[in-house]
């Protein structure tokens, strides 16, 4: 179990550095470790990172502390819980000092980091929104480390914030109402409502009917400490149980309702040729990829197996799905099932190497900024450590322009330390490698997140295919309609 505070420091940064570096508190300074800066100069060159930005604030440091239950760590373990939390929370863009006191019974780590970054010089915003940020990562990675986790969240009302984000529809109530409209909109019984929710990740209570059931459904996103009842107050007049499963029964009647459409194939393009030789463009292909439905009704359903209209319904459905993604395997060149699985094994493996390469690069991106940082510091700098060695009077020079000084030979010596020739540096030629590094990585994820979201799609396509050419009835009414359609 950790419990996180966080506060602003406007003023006295060095005594704060101190007072966390504490060697009786850090096991004789065992415990201490540092990003983008060094623990005994964390207040000059916070200063340094600041003056970058004069529209800043009053913030000079933000300082998060993580207390442990007692008992439950040991100082070197919670030291890397920390040091995760830092890396996960501030991303190699803010430079920081972590330390892990253990003179008290309980455990805890003090994290300082600048309140401006050392890459853009952007401010950090310390909000409502970043602090649950900053509880949810600690909460996951003690859930890591095999740790207790507290699951409280005090909250009545709705604040101003809340307010914008619901009126824009992105409060996290307005979407479950849009996942409740979803799942209204699919579901084919009240029962199927329920498992499409839980398919979306809500923990429900409450929905059933009947003597001894509770008065309202209540509802909890992945990720929410607390369910939000279904009810007219809270959601609204049509997200209480007995409207949603009106809503339910209303979409079923009028579906088993509906006239006869036109033709299954009637637009269907069943020649794949037909379709490469067109002018389609790549952006439309996917965009009707995407489009295409990947799953089946299940007629199996006890509400459908007893409605002959509703399994009417159902079957010509099914077909049309299923006449909807063997088309659009074809566009994809898909001819068979061998293709198919040799796609889905090309994708697969294809977006796992892009994965590493995106791992790989976030830890060069890791180094590489603090690479960036110092050289910048050092670069800058460098003028003073020229004139203090060309100085008639060094001692008068050096308690002039001390922080300067200070600034470029502690970045010197980490250049060194990383393997940097500090003779050699080229600051240029570094933020460019940089950029590149940056450009690199945000192309290999949005690549291997585009393959990952394709390789779902077409495993979806793939398993309703199987399932239904299990059922030799459906095939053959779909091979009838086929062969009638090319006539």
């Amino acid at each position: 179990m950790a419990v996180t505070k966080i506060h602003a420091i406007k003023s006295t940064l060095g005594k704060a550095v101190d007072y966390i570096c504490d060697e009786q508190k850090t096991d004789e300074k065992v415990l201490i470790s540092s990003f983008g800066c060094s623990p005994e100069t964390a207040d000059l060159e916070f200063h340094y990172t600041l003056s970058k930005n004069p529209d800043s604030g009053p913030n000079l440091a933000f300082h998060l502390i993580q207390s442990f239950a007692p008992g439950e760590t040991t100082g070197g373990e919670a030291h890397q819980i920390g040091t995760e939390l830092a890396e996960q929370l501030l991303q190699g863009k803010y430079s920081y000092v972590l330390t892990t006191h253990i003179d008290k019974h309980h455990i805890h780590n003090h994290l300082l980091f600048c309140a401006t970054d050392n890459i853009e010089y952007k401010k950090y915003h310390d909000c409502k929104k970043s602090y649950y940020h900053i509880r949810e990562l600690s909460d996951r990675l003690c859930e890591e480390h095999n740790k207790s986790v507290i699951r409280e969240f005090n909250e009545t009302g709705k604040t101003y914030h809340e307010w914008q984000h619901y009126q824009k529809g992105d409060s996290w109530k307005a979407q479950i109402k849009k996942d409740i409209d979803e799942c209204v909109k699919k579901a084919l019984s009240y029962d199927d409502f329920i498992k499409l929710m839980k398919d979306k990740n809500y923990e429900i209570n409450g929905e059933t009917f009947g003597e001894g059931s509770a008065k309202y459904i209540t509802f909890r996103p992945l990720g929410k400490d607390r369910f939000v009842r279904g009810r007219a107050s809270t959601l609204g007049v049509d997200y209480t149980k007995e409207r949603i499963r009106e809503r339910i029964e209303e979409n079923v009647r009028m579906a088993s309702e509906k006239k006869p459409d036109e033709p299954i194939f009637s637009k269907l393009k069943t020649n794949p040729e037909e379709v490469f030789k067109s002018r389609m463009s790549v952006e439309k292909l996917l965009q009707s990829f995407r489009q295409t439905p990947t799953d089946l009704i299940d007629t199996s359903n006890e509400k459908i197996a007893q409605s002959i209209g509703l399994s009417r319904w159902a079957d010509k459905e099914n077909l049309k799905r299923a006449a909807a993604i063997f088309a659009e395997l074809g566009r994809l060149g898909l001819q068979s099932e061998d293709d198919l699985e040799e796609r889905l094994k090309e994708l697969h493996e294809q977006s796992r190497h892009e994965k590493k390469e995106v791992v790989r690069l976030d830890k060069e991106l890791r180094d590489f900024r603090e690479i960036l940082i110092y050289a910048r510091q050092y670069t800058e700098n460098k003028k003073y450590v020229d004139a203090y060695n060309n100085s008639k009077d060094q001692d008068r020079y050096y308690r002039n322009h001390h922080d300067q000084l200070t600034l470029c030979w502690g970045a010197e010596e980490r250049l060194q330390n990383m393997g940097i020739d500090t003779r050699n540096l080229r600051l240029k030629d570094i933020e460019e490698h940089y950029q590149q590094l940056t450009a690199d990585r945000s192309r290999l994820a949005e690549s291997y997140k585009a393959k990952e979201s394709d390789y779902s799609r077409l495993k979806k396509m793939d398993d309703s295919i199987k399932k239904f050419l299990d059922e030799p009835d459906k095939l053959q009414t779909f091979h009838s309609k086929l062969h009638s359609k090319n006539r």
